[in-house]
């Protein structure tokens, strides 16, 4: 059964998304107290669950977004929009799946005010009360094109599809406090089909960031289940906040977490493909993440993620990366016990805080560079070999590494950094962060935690371990190469066991950038103390150079 819930509200958005010319993507999220369950996907007969696998796909979108920033008719909408939908036709022909995933924002693209978007929004029902085919009863609701050519998609190819669209719901502002003064609702809204074209659920986005075009919604968790698993339906920013994606995994026995976006790559500590990633990793589920793909503007990184490593994904550096690309991959079904065991594990593994002593090393003098907005405590990794490690407020790092001889260089520059504080900037959470970076510049130690993407040391060792105050760790290695060719390893190259990133004995990779990103989600309302981002202007500043790439998308 698909299940929705109320929960906390918070902020984030795709304009934010773009505003990562200055390499920052974060997001609000506050606390709310009121929950609700709602259904809405169809019985699914327990029995089926026998498969091992199942073959899932996430598109990987160059969207085309309207340059026209008035206001439209509906048939300029529909013809707009039909660009996208396609696209998304070819796609969902494409190679035998049973569970297709398109981007957030994939339809009718960015840049609108409540206004503008409102000719591209149509109203959804309640899946959880009312069974609907929009396929083969069209006619049931007015103005629900879109709607009816996704139940089409999944109909006709025979499979599970998730889209990313615009719901409007009327409400009167003379009986509901909360309705606005043009008296609707306006969702940013996940809907999932069944193969039958059944309108399984509908998701609305919880934390929303510069998204005046729509509403925060009543929190909610929603799920679908399938004959090879339950489904979550969270949307981008989301995963960055405890509500709605961690109960989903571990109040509501979801297994496989669903995932449109339309995320600006943020490294070196939130890049689409590592964070993505590293919440399958640490919660021992499944994500599939679809993104819009817009290279030139840092829209990218799409996968399929399981516990122990990627199936497939698509980066866009690069000529063959700069083409929109569907990723197809066959996924364990995972049984429930096994993922509420492995959570429980990393829990457990967590919760015994690690309090043997952590090593620095003397011949590396600490030093303070900026990183994500926020000042990290560094230490720079000057011998081909060594463990070191750095400490800041109530977290220490540690990492013992080897580097292969002829790779180490005084041409490249790398560092271990702790950071432990309230992330500030553009967005209030709490992090504990453990970061093995390569500095932008060999000679400059002010660059450590700078934009870089290219990287020709080659480690033969990490493990890096951090004190955390917090089981909610998330783990992740990326590698590069000379061209600047991001990659994530393998499944199997390194291991995870709840504070510790281990590299296996046969590792063997130029390394980028080595995170554990601590989420303390307790801390969140926590006071700003010395170590957090100032940054009313850097925030400003951060908001003017958005403003400008978005001038570039026209």
């Amino acid at each position: 059964m698909a299940k929705e819930t109320p929960l906390s509200s918070g902020a984030y958005s795709k304009l934010r998304l773009i505003f990562f010319t200055a390499e920052i993507l974060t997001a609000v999220c506050t606390v709310a107290t009121q929950f609700q369950v709602i259904t809405g996907s169809r019985d699914v007969d327990e029995s089926a669950h026998v498969q091992a696998k199942f073959r899932a796909a996430v598109y990987a979108h160059a969207a085309f977004i309207p340059r026209d920033k008035t206001l439209v008719s509906r048939s300029q909408s529909l013809e707009n929009m039909e660009i996208n939908l396609k696209v998304f036709r070819e796609q969902a022909a494409e190679a035998h799946k049973q569970i297709l995933v398109f981007p957030e924002d994939g339809i009718y693209g960015m840049r609108f005010n409540r206004e503008t978007i409102y000719p591209y929004l149509e109203y959804m029902p309640d899946p959880s009360i009312e069974t609907w085919i929009p396929c083969k009863d069209p006619k049931r609701y007015n103005g629900t094109e879109v709607q009816r050519s996704l139940s089409c998609m999944a109909l006709e190819n025979g499979l599970y599809l998730v889209a990313n669209i615009g719901d409007k719901q009327p409400c009167d502002p003379h009986t509901d406090p909360k309705c606005p003064g043009d008296g609707r609702y306006q969702y940013n809204t996940n809907v999932a089909y069944g193969p039958d074209g059944t309108f399984l659920a509908k998701y609305h986005k919880y934390n929303l960031f510069f998204e005046d075009q729509f509403d925060t919604p009543e929190a909610s968790y929603v799920y679908f289940d399938t004959p090879f698993g339950r489904f979550g339906l969270i949307t981008c920013f989301d995963v960055l906040f405890k509500e709605p994606a961690i109960p989903l995994v571990e109040d509501y026995n979801v297994t496989n977490i669903v995932f449109p976006t339309a995320w600006m790559d943020a490294l070196p500590l939130l890049p689409a493909i590592g964070f993505h990633s590293s919440f399958a990793r640490t919660h021992h589920v499944n994500f599939l993440s679809a993104n819009i793909h817009l290279p030139s503007f840092r829209f990218d990184g799409t996968g399929l993620y399981a516990p122990d490593g990627a199936i497939g994904f698509h980066y866009g550096r690069g000529d063959e990366g700069l083409s929109p690309k569907l990723v197809v991959g066959e996924m364990e079904v995972l049984g429930e016990a096994e993922t509420r065991a492995a959570v429980a594990s990393v829990h457990a593994a967590a919760a015994r805080l690690d309090t043997s002593e952590i090593r620095t090393d003397d011949s590396s003098v600490p030093f303070q560079s900026e990183l994500f907005g926020d000042m990290y405590t560094f230490r720079t990794l000057d011998k081909p070999a060594s463990k070191i490690g750095t400490c800041q407020g109530r977290l220490c790092c540690e990492v013992e590494y080897a580097i292969q001889a002829d790779t180490f260089s005084d041409n490249e520059l790398f560092a271990i950094g702790a950071f432990d504080g309230l992330h500030v900037l553009e967005g209030t959470y709490y992090m504990q962060n453990c970061a093995l970076v390569k500095c932008a510049e060999a000679i400059n130690k002010s660059s450590c935690g700078s934009l870089v993407f290219n990287s020709s040391t080659v480690f033969t060792k990490i493990a890096l371990r951090g004190q955390f105050q917090t089981p909610y760790v998330y783990p992740q290695v990326i590698l590069s190469d000379s061209e600047g060719h991001l990659q994530i390893s393998k499944p199997g190259a390194w291991h995870f066991t709840g504070s510790t990133i281990e590299t296996s004995h046969s590792f063997n990779g130029t390394v980028l950038n080595a995170i554990l990103l601590g989420r303390d989600y307790t801390r969140d309302d926590a006071s700003v103390d010395g170590n957090s981002g100032s940054h009313l202007m850097v925030s400003f500043l951060v908001v003017i150079s958005g403003l400008l790439g978005m001038k570039l998308l026209e």
